[in-house]
């Protein structure tokens, strides 16, 4: 608390006193993972994935409630492959699929209790390996591009709901995207009106300490999976649908795009055939 000019009482938080003025603009974190490397010759999906939601209360109550589960179950951290391949520290535990499907329900219901906005875009890699160099050149590879249409996702989200609002993006670290992803992070912005007022910062962090990551990480995990069953013309696993069942007060939020084959076919290489420029960001 301080004194203005004219001698009146304000106040301002510490974040604003340390690092300028910000009037009533909040920051929006959006924490994303991958699943699927299209570099994988086996993987047919690529996918990318997180979770978006102002700071404040929802990312305390997420915080709060998902650490007392990595503590109940007694593990430091949810790592989707290695938790369900029974590697790293899940391996001594030597959890059944009941048990495993028990702790799985456990963080979601975190996560949606937490009111979190999902954010997913998943790739069919085949097709998009058919798409021609010099628009590959442009665009990316298919992680690449999943990264632009979720940049393109939350812009767009927030200049619609919170268009006072600016976004704080976070990713796992991981050595083979990151260098290409904020290169492109930066790109966008630069080329972008919208992007470079709601874009504002990037960072990479480590999972076992930003926890926010974990449930990136699950949500990533899962949509891919989803998307390899939609291909193959199987039902949704029961544990992705309960990622999105709204329950009383606690409605579902979630956002996604799958380019497969038609999608790529209509959205993307008819416009090249038509002289027409593609919509990233």
């Amino acid at each position: 608390m301080i004194r203005n000019d004219v001698g009146e009482t304000v106040w301002h938080s510490n974040e604003e006193i340390c690092f300028g003025p910000k009037g009533w603009t909040l920051v929006i974190r959006a924490f994303f993972d991958d699943s699927g490397k299209e570099s994988d010759l086996d993987n047919r999906i690529v996918c990318v994935a997180g979770y978006l939601a102002p700071d404040g209360l929802y990312w305390e109550t997420f915080g709060q409630t998902w650490r007392h589960q990595l503590f109940k179950h007694g593990i430091s951290w949810l790592h989707m492959k290695d938790f369900m391949q029974d590697q790293d520290e899940y391996k001594k535990l030597g959890w059944d699929w009941p048990k495993k499907k028990e702790v799985l329900d456990n963080f979601v219901a975190v996560i949606r209790g937490s009111q979190l906005i999902g954010v997913g875009v998943g790739v069919d890699a085949a097709a998009w390996k058919k798409i021609p160099k010099e628009v590959t050149k442009i665009q990316g590879d298919a992680q690449q591009f999943c990264f632009l249409r979720i940049m393109k996702m939350i812009v767009d989200r927030v200049k619609a709901t919170l268009p006072r609002d600016f976004v704080s993006v976070h990713f796992d670290c991981d050595i083979a995207f990151t260098p290409a992803r904020f290169h492109r992070f930066l790109g966008v912005r630069e080329h972008d009106e919208d992007a470079k007022a709601y874009l504002k910062s990037f960072s990479v962090s480590d999972a076992k300490i930003f926890l926010p990551l974990q449930a990136a990480d699950l949500l990533a995990w899962e949509s891919r999976k989803e998307l390899i069953r939609k291909i193959g013309g199987f039902e949704s696993r029961p544990e992705f649908q309960r990622l999105f069942e709204i329950i009383p007060g606690f409605p579902a939020d979630y956002i996604g795009e799958f380019w497969n084959e038609e999608e790529i076919e209509n959205r993307i290489l008819k416009k090249i055939k038509d002289g027409g420029q593609i919509d990233t960001l």
